[in-house]
Order: structure tokens, then C-alpha cells, then sequence
């Protein structure tokens, strides 16, 4: 056995968890195939070696980016759970400290980012392999997550040093957060945890609306809402506008969660008969994700095999 980790998870086990029946059973949808099935927890939103490192004439670092966004995962898990447990709507400053730094990871490394950031340097017509373009990418989400995170409480630290975009925007004062709690539960969750809808300020040209509850055409500085699932009966609500919770039902975030994923949904095997009515609509949301997607998916291709 190695003595490394081998499935690197870019969703956090933690978080699927929390939709999970017990003994951590998820009934995937893989919505580009069309394909559905059940894994365990460990066996979705992960790659073999996924987060290694690479480097000419030395051998593969598995573990230490896994090491780091371990870290990153550990803190946010306290104040999941702590939100888990509570029955607040508010969100405690350092619960919201904690869950930005997990949101710019999970942005970081995200598998389609990744795809999409290889498509537009060309990584295909320069000859760079997989590997060569993972271990860019490693280096960057350590530049701009890793480094920063570890500096953030160094007093000694530059502020550029202790900076990310994502975490800058989400605890500025324009950001309001607040926890949606459905009594009766029935949230779903995806590969992409972070679901980005809605657009403020001028729309960008030639981008048709729909496609801002699909989490593109908009990003860092004109996202009108990011909804997080954090459990099957917890949300996450980041909204420039105060009330955006109240607005909220789990229809609504379901429907984002599924518009913004890039490769599968899922929920437990229980969810279709304690949910009938959301269980009826997920099927369209699905069909309408499979065919708006390949409009900006860029040949994008799951990876979870059945």
C-alpha cells in the first residue's frame, strides 16, 4: 500500500457527506452521458493523483498539495458542521473566514477551470502533457490559495502576500451572508459546490441571460449571488443584496446547483420518495443542463465511470 494518498478529492468528503445516506451511499447523475448510479462518497469527485506535482528528474509529490487543501478542508468542516448544529440564519465571521478560503479552493481547483485554463494556453499546440499542465496548475492554486491562506494571520506578512480575489470580494462589505435552512431538507449537491447566478451591473454582450444561472458570463465582480449546499438541509446564501435569502426555496437552489455543476448531481438513494416533487423536476433541469452546456463546456468531459 502506498503511503501517500492515491484518489485526490476535488470535492471535499466532508461536504458530500452531508447528503449521503449512512455508510456514505450517493445516487450520481452524470448528466452528459445521461448515466446514473450509485457510489460511495469516496469514489466521486476525485482523480487518481490528481493534485500531484511533477517535476523533471524527480519523483511525483502526492502528498503535499493534498497536505495543504487538507488544512484548508479541516477548518472549513468545524464551521460546517458548527452551522450544521446551530439554527441561526447568521453566519459567524469566523465561519465566514473559513468557508471563503474553501471557496477560492474549490474555484481554484476545479477539473473544468482546469480543462478551460489548457484550452487557452494552447497546452495541446505546445505539446505539454497532462502532467506538465497539472503541475502548472498546482503551483498556481499554491500561489494563489496555499501561500496566502498560511500568511493570512502573519502579522509580518505583506498584504499582497495574504491576498486572493475570490476571499477579498466574498468578505468585503458589499457581500451578505446567511444560512437557508429547509425544514422538510431536500438539497442536492455537485461536483461544484461553488454555484455562481444572477449578474449585476451591465450584462456582458452576447452572453444570452439564461446562461448567468449557469454560472457563465459572470464572475468575481458581477455575480449578483453565489448559493452554496452545505447538507441536505443547509445552504450557503452570498448575495449583494440583503434580503436575497428570503427569496429562497430549495427548488431554487437545486436548480443553480444543477445549472452550475460540470460533470455530475447527487443526493441519496432516499431523496426521490421523500422529495416527490423536487424528485419530478430534477429530470428537466438535467435534460436542460445537457443541452445548454456544450455551448460553453469547450469539449469539457466528465471523469466518473459507472
Amino acid at each position: 500500500m502506498p503511503s501517500h494518498p492515491v484518489n485526490h478529492h476535488f470535492v471535499p468528503q466532508f461536504l458530500l457527506k452531508y447528503f449521503a445516506e449512512q455508510g456514505g451511499q450517493l445516487y450520481v447523475h452524470q448528466w452528459v452521458s445521461g448515466r446514473a448510479f450509485h457510489r460511495n462518497v469516496k469514489e466521486i469527485g476525485q482523480r487518481k493523483y490528481g493534485h500531484s506535482i511533477y517535476r523533471p528528474g524527480q519523483e511525483p509529490d502526492h502528498s503535499s498539495m493534498e497536505a495543504a487543501m487538507g488544512d484548508i478542508e479541516g477548518q472549513a468542516a468545524t464551521v460546517v458542521k458548527e452551522l450544521v448544529q446551530r439554527r441561526e440564519r447568521a453566519v459567524p465571521e469566523h465561519a465566514r473566514e473559513a468557508l471563503a478560503w474553501l471557496l477560492a479552493l474549490q474555484w481554484q481547483r476545479s477539473r473544468f477551470l482546469r480543462h478551460v485554463v489548457s484550452q487557452s494556453v494552447g497546452a495541446n499546440n505546445h505539446g505539454l502533457t497532462e502532467k506538465e499542465v497539472q503541475s502548472s496548475m498546482m503551483r498556481l492554486i499554491a500561489r494563489s490559495v496555499i501561500w496566502p491562506w498560511k500568511a493570512r494571520n502573519d502579522e509580518d506578512a505583506h498584504y499582497k502576500d495574504q491576498w486572493n480575489p475570490l476571499v477579498s470580494v466574498l468578505l468585503s462589505r458589499d457581500m451578505h451572508w446567511a444560512c437557508y435552512r429547509p425544514r422538510g431538507g431536500g438539497l442536492i449537491v455537485s461536483d461544484n459546490p461553488l454555484c455562481m447566478s444572477g449578474v449585476v451591473g451591465t450584462p456582458p454582450t452576447g452572453v444570452p441571460a439564461g446562461f448567468f444561472d449557469h454560472g457563465v458570463g459572470i464572475g468575481f465582480t458581477n455575480f449578483r449571488r453565489i448559493t452554496v449546499p452545505l447538507g441536505r438541509s443547509l445552504a450557503l446564501v452570498i448575495s449583494r443584496e440583503a434580503n436575497e435569502v428570503s427569496r429562497m426555496d430549495v427548488a431554487a437552489i437545486n436548480r443553480f446547483t444543477v445549472f452550475n455543476s460540470r460533470e455530475f448531481v447527487a443526493h441519496s438513494r432516499q431523496w426521490k420518495q421523500s422529495h416527490p416533487k423536487l424528485a419530478r423536476e430534477l429530470p428537466y433541469l438535467l435534460k436542460r443542463q445537457q443541452l445548454v452546456a456544450p455551448a460553453f463546456l469547450h469539449g469539457y468531459k466528465p471523469g466518473i465511470t459507472a
